[in-house]
């Protein structure tokens, strides 16, 4: 019983045209430049996989193999996109116009059985290159997943050139890449919708403990922090409310408070460490934990801050806005939890602004 190859390149084709649709009508709706990417990479495969069963002139074969490496290099490009990153980058031509000048210019040499293992070692190089970037420069699981079933066609299509040198009167190296790509293909499609529903999720995740005027945490968020045990020790919260903020609203309105609001993020982060934060805690009112081994040193530290939100007005349009902050500090125990921590430092914050505001208290 023979095979009939033209018509599995066909339902590849078909395969691989149906999820390029299903990327190119997500972009459509969500404008996101990976979908427009990963869609044209699945409908250059696409042409390249029922190319193969239209001619086998050497030049139109060099052609089909550097379009299935600009299909790798084209996933790159959405995973960069994917990254908040510029899609393209010149490394990204090297392999696809490698591939063809490789294979062409040794099919006219009559070495074309050399020129397809050596362009199939192109393609095996480009996509574990792709790969490597899939797993290295992103997180989750499904990113991972995604990055190493990419890159097992690096395998599969070295087996392919084996299998060629072995047996190239036989057909056994078109039958493992056509089985090889049926199975990795489709488990690659579910990763990359895997990978935008678990950056979705984790969006969801940021926007339940951020406050979305300043950026900063939210309470939830500060919470959400110091719940794993012994996270306090060694800290100190300084819980921070902006003088007179009604004041910058009845003069300069609300978006004159949102301006003052984000500013004191701004320059209060400038002052943190690494694994030091800021949190807005609702209104004009803020919570920092910072690192402080002693009382002493805790309020030197919100000094520093306090400097930092009243070194220069803030600016709202050409009037400028005074801004500054009374600070209470509480330095971190080993019974302390952020509720009776953050307590302390509200009767600190209390002293401050009762001494006259624009100071620190402990």
């Amino acid at each position: 019983m023979s095979i009939d190859y033209t018509t599995i390149h066909l339902c590849n084709s078909i395969l691989n045209l149906s999820y390029a649709g299903m990327f190119l009508a997500l972009w459509l709706r969500r404008r996101e430049p990976e979908l427009l990417l990963w869609g044209a990479s699945l409908f250059l495969v696409s042409a390249a996989v029922y190319g193969f069963t239209v001619s086998r002139n050497s030049f139109f074969v060099g052609c089909l193999l550097a379009t299935i490496s600009a299909n790798i290099s084209v996933t790159w490009s959405g995973a960069r996109a994917f990254d908040g990153r510029e899609p393209f980058h010149w490394h990204l031509c090297i392999a696809p116009i490698a591939t063809f000048v490789t294979y062409v210019f040794l099919s006219h040499l009559d070495s074309r059985i050399e020129g397809s293992a050596i362009a199939t070692v192109l393609l095996a190089v480009n996509v574990a290159m792709a790969s490597r970037y899939f797993v290295r420069q992103g997180s989750g699981y499904a990113r991972k997943a995604t990055g190493w079933v990419l890159g097992a066609y690096a395998p599969l299509y070295l087996a392919s050139i084996a299998l060629n040198w072995a047996y190239s009167s036989s057909q056994a190296s078109a039958i493992l890449i056509l089985v090889g790509d049926f199975v990795l293909n489709n488990a690659f499609v579910v990763g990359l919708f895997a990978m935008m529903e678990e950056r979705a999720r984790e969006a969801l995740r940021k926007l339940a403990v951020t406050d979305q005027l300043t950026g900063a945490l939210n309470r939830a968020g500060l919470i959400a922090k110091v719940s794993s045990s012994g996270f306090l020790t060694g800290r100190a919260l300084l819980v921070a409310d902006l003088d007179h903020f009604k004041g910058v609203n009845d003069a300069f309105g609300h978006t004159g408070g949102d301006v003052a609001l984000r500013t004191f993020v701004e320059r209060a982060s400038k002052c943190l460490r690494p694994e030091e934060f800021v949190a807005r805690l609702g209104g004009e009112e803020f919570g920092v934990l910072v690192k402080a081994s002693d009382l002493r040193q805790a309020s030197d530290r919100a000094e520093q801050i306090r400097n930092q939100i009243a070194s220069e007005p803030v600016m709202w349009g050409w009037t400028p806005i005074e801004l500054t902050t009374s600070i209470g500090v509480a330095i971190a125990d080993t019974s302390d939890t952020i509720e009776t921590l953050m307590n302390r430092a509200d009767k600190a914050l209390y002293i401050a602004k009762r001494s006259g505001r624009n100071r620190v208290a402990a």
